[in-house]
Parts: C-alpha cells; sequence; structure tokens
C-alpha cells in the first residue's frame, strides 16, 4: 500500500502544477474526453484527496489518460488510492461514438483489485446528457483487516465491476449533475460487494473553464459474508473539490 510520504507528494504535486489556457474549452461531464488535468478535494470528516490526470496522442489518432488518485484522513494516515487509465477509440457508429478499453486498479482497507474493462460513450439522444457504460472483470486479494475478521487464510478473490456513469450538462456555463453508481464484487474465501452511489455537481470558476469548483456525495454500501462474518456497512461521504486543466 501507498504510505503518508507518497500521498504528501502527490498532494504537494497537484497543487503546485501551474495552469495554462487549453486549446479548447475542456469538458469534464464528457468521460472519454482525455486531459491533463488535477483536483484536490476536502471531505466533511476532515479528509483530503488528490488527483492529477496525463493525456496523449497516439499516431492512429487514437487517445490515451492515466490518472493517479489518493487520499489520506484527517490524522494524516493513507486511506485509499486509485489508478486509471483509459484507452479512447472512435467509432462510425452514432449510437455508441466512442469506445474506451480502461484498467480500474483500487487499493483500500478492504481489498487490493485491479479491473480491466470497457466504457461506452452513448449518444442519448437529449442534449446535454452524456451516458457512459462499463464493464469489467476483477482479480484480487482481500486486506489483512478482512482476513482477520472473516478468518480466511486465503487473500485472493476474483469477481467483477459494473457501473454507470450519467451526467447532464444544465446551464449555458457548462454547469453539469452527475449521478453514478459504480459497483465491486469480489469471491474467494468470503464475499464482498461494494456499492458507490455517487452524486456530483461541477460549476466552472473561470471563463476559459480550466477552473472548478465541484461538490461530489458518496454512499458506500459494503457486505462482507461467509461462515464466519455477516457484516454490512453504510457510509456517506462529502467532499468539496477544486479541478484545474493545465
Amino acid at each position: 500500500m501507498t504510505n503518508t510520504k507518497s500521498i504528501a507528494v502527490l498532494l504537494a504535486l497537484a497543487t503546485s502544477l501551474p495552469a495554462f489556457a487549453a486549446e479548447k474549452a475542456p469538458d469534464p461531464s464528457d468521460l472519454t474526453e482525455t486531459n491533463t488535468s488535477a483536483y484536490v478535494g476536502m471531505s466533511n470528516k476532515g479528509g483530503f484527496k488528490a488527483s492529477i490526470s496525463g493525456d496523449m496522442t497516439f499516431d492512429n489518432g487514437q487517445t490515451g489518460m492515466m490518472t493517479v488518485e489518493a487520499a489520506i484522513d484527517n490524522q494524516g494516515n493513507y486511506t485509499d488510492s486509485r489508478l486509471q487509465y483509459f484507452h479512447v477509440m472512435t467509432t462510425q457508429n452514432s449510437f455508441v461514438p466512442k469506445v474506451a478499453a480502461s484498467l480500474d486498479v483500487l487499493d483500500n482497507a478492504l481489498f487490493t483489485s485491479a479491473s480491466p474493462g470497457v466504457t461506452l460513450a452513448i449518444n442519448s439522444g437529449v442534449k446535454g446528457l452524456n451516458i457512459f457504460p462499463r464493464v469489467g472483470v476483477l482479480g484480487g486479494e482481500f486486506s489483512d483487516d478482512v482476513k482477520a475478521m472473516a478468518n480466511i487464510t486465503d487473500e485472493k478473490a476474483v469477481g467483477g465491476s459494473a457501473a454507470l456513469y450519467m451526467f447532464y450538462t444544465a446551464g449555458d456555463d457548462g454547469t453539469y449533475f452527475g449521478l453514478y453508481p459504480e459497483y465491486n464484487y469480489l469471491s474467494g474465501d468470503v464475499d464482498m460487494s461494494v456499492l458507490n452511489t455517487n452524486f456530483l455537481m461541477s460549476t466552472p470558476l473561470s471563463n476559459d473553464k480550466t477552473r472548478w469548483g465541484q461538490i461530489k456525495i458518496t454512499n458506500t454500501n459494503t457486505t462482507v459474508k461467509n461462515s464466519f462474518v455477516d457484516e454490512k456497512v453504510n457510509d456517506t461521504v462529502v467532499w468539496a473539490n477544486y479541478k484545474f486543466y493545465f
């Protein structure tokens, strides 16, 4: 797992990078738009989170984006991190204009996992509404805390992941709202399911749309079950984020 020192480095990097005007206004409601950006956030529980993304363009016209995200609690201790890679390809299909092969790596107090999958950009036919379903397979390991709680010795697990990202741009200034559930299921000596339901409100803070203020509410339902344990946890966290493009 990533330690507190590495999280501090990420936080410092994300807050110190200079910003430059983009060639065109970015559209953060388009999940398959690759970009170079970062954000920092603070939760109602005193936690801090930082993320940085870098994009790339290939000779064949395809694009890619790598994102690293990490968080610490109000005591400065590491809590979780995420690594994502999107490889975006355009299609000739008007209903699914873009397809992204993706890899999503998670590390938290419950498990470490990797999920290769596919994300589709759906043309909803409704102005301002962007829809992006994702499905993937999942493989990983349960944490030592889960092994102790569930009285298991084998940490290995396999499963699947699914998500549905929905974003609606409500105003001419680019303000948009997002609603997206993310589901991960791992099965081994213990079965675990984690459902994150996210609500996001984001509005531009600059005319060129390279500065954004965001409020994100995340409700997490976690179930851990085998013959030794049947644990259910529900938690809600509110994040205030500052996102910028450079």
